[in-house]
């Protein structure tokens, strides 16, 4: 072996090499992600299959240095990160949809879009445009060809009629 292939390990463009690579460091990676998803399989899962489709990228990109654990578990980890904001942001789109952000408990996905598909057509499209495609007001407005205000009050009502969707809580 030489002293530059030993520098940035072995040549995982070699598919003897890169299925021996993956199936010594699988397990890790996994194991990692697994812990940070807080025991979610499918959601580890995922994420692993995204951090060794990086690795091929780069692999294909000519970039042999990436083939080292810390690299693997450093792309896990910012795959884990982006998944976790991603989820955080769709929470706080349900509860704003919902129209409670007070409320300590954010709504069950399935409960909102549930009421989504009951709502008058025009209230459900100016809730998705607004909240879903984040949209400003007066984006909604010109989409909906309506001015600002009339568009925020339809919004207003448009809220209020999914609040009237959603099922009471108990005290």
């Amino acid at each position: 072996m030489n002293a530059e292939l030993a520098e940035t390990g072995p040549d995982l463009r070699s598919p003897v090499e890169f299925a021996r690579f993956y199936r010594l460091h699988l397990p890790t990676v996994y194991g990692y992600l697994h812990r940070l998803c807080a025991g979610d399989q499918a959601t580890a899962e995922d994420l692993t299959q995204e951090t060794w489709f990086a690795l091929a990228r780069e692999l294909g990109r000519g970039n042999t240095a990436c083939a080292d654990i810390r690299w693997l578990l450093t792309v896990a980890r910012s795959r884990f990160l982006d998944h976790a904001r991603r989820e955080h942001r769709r929470e706080l789109k349900l509860t704003l949809l919902r129209g409670a952000p007070d409320r300590t408990e954010a709504p069950d996905a399935d409960t909102v879009l549930a009421s989504l598909d009951r709502l008058a057509p025009l209230h459900r499209l100016v809730l998705m445009l607004r909240y879903v495609e984040e949209l400003t007001v007066p984006a909604v407005a010109k989409a909906i060809s309506r001015n600002v205000t009339a568009t925020n009050s339809l919004l207003a009502r448009a809220r209020a009629e999914l609040r009237a969707q959603q099922p009471e809580e108990t005290a």
